[in-house]
This record gives structure tokens, C-alpha cells and sequence, in this order.
């Protein structure tokens, strides 16, 4: 073996990327992938374009709004340090309440934002890239004498 050789195969040792084991048989290789010693087995495509379990938004109108009335009604006045921890937590919550429901093939994105409520305008915007057959939202606005709040949750599509 000349030195080449050798050094093609200490860098094949010693690589992320490695083969199955020969034990498998050829179709079994071709359908998993081993890397950092992690079997990713490889799936042919579905071509399936509809989701299973598509975005509910009355129930996630539903959950955002309990949410946000339970968070939200004890707070008598706006702290903004208390605040940020408060839209973490609420954005959070209702993080791991949306995966549980399992909308396959979704993303979800949960934005929360809470404001001193003062005799001052605030306008928001959202931006992105929609597809309206698939994609939706839930939008909910709680206020009371001290702070004004909102919480927007989309349901956007993926293949």
C-alpha cells in the first residue's frame, strides 16, 4: 500500500460520514445514512400536499385567548423587566400547547408583545411570504388600565 492509499484510508476512518456495517443488505444501506454514529433512516417522498391535521384556528383562538386572560389579568401595572419575562412565558406556554396538537407539516410562530398602556398610538406589522389556501393566524388583543397586549400565532405551511 502505497502512501496515498494509506492516508485515503485513515481519513475514511476517522471521517463523520461513515457506511453501515456489511451485515445489511445492499437495499438496507441504501435506505440509512450513518453520521456521528447516528442511523438517519432515509424515506422515499410522500408527494403528499395535504396536512393531516390542519391549522385549527377557532381552537387556537380559543387557547391563545385562556392564555392570555389568565397571564394577563393579575398584572396591575406595567414593569418593564417583569414584562419581557411575562411574553417569554406566555409565548412559551403556548409554544408547547400548539405542539401538542400535532398540525403536521406546519410551522408555528408565536409572537407577543406587551405595551405601557399610555395616550399613545401603536401600529404593528407583520411581513412574510403567505400562501392563502394553507397558511393562517390567530390574532388575540387583551388591555386593561395598565398595559395593552397582543399575541399573534401563525400556522404557516411547509412541504
Amino acid at each position: 500500500m502505497n502512501h496515498q492509499q494509506g492516508k485515503n484510508a485513515e481519513v475514511h476512518r476517522n471521517s463523520k460520514f461513515r457506511p453501515e456495517s456489511s451485515t445489511m443488505s445492499k437495499s438496507e444501506r441504501m435506505r440509512q445514512v450513518q453520521f456521528n454514529d447516528v442511523s438517519i433512516p432515509r424515506y422515499q417522498n410522500t408527494y403528499r400536499l395535504a396536512s393531516f391535521n390542519p391549522f385549527d384556528v377557532e381552537a387556537v383562538d380559543k387557547m391563545v385567548m385562556e392564555t392570555m386572560v389568565s397571564e394577563l389579568s393579575p398584572v396591575t401595572s406595567y414593569h418593564p423587566n417583569h414584562m419581557g419575562k411575562l411574553c417569554l412565558k406566555i409565548g412559551s406556554d403556548l409554544q408547547n400547547a400548539l405542539c401538542k396538537k400535532d398540525y403536521d407539516r406546519y410551522k408555528l410562530v408565536v409572537q407577543v408583545t406587551i405595551v405601557q398602556r399610555s395616550d399613545q398610538s401603536v401600529h404593528g406589522a407583520f411581513q412574510c411570504l403567505w400562501d392563502v389556501e394553507r397558511d393562517n393566524y390567530s390574532y388575540y388583543v387583551f388591555e386593561n388600565n395598565h398595559i395593552h397586549a397582543w399575541c399573534c400565532v401563525f400556522g404557516l405551511y411547509y412541504d
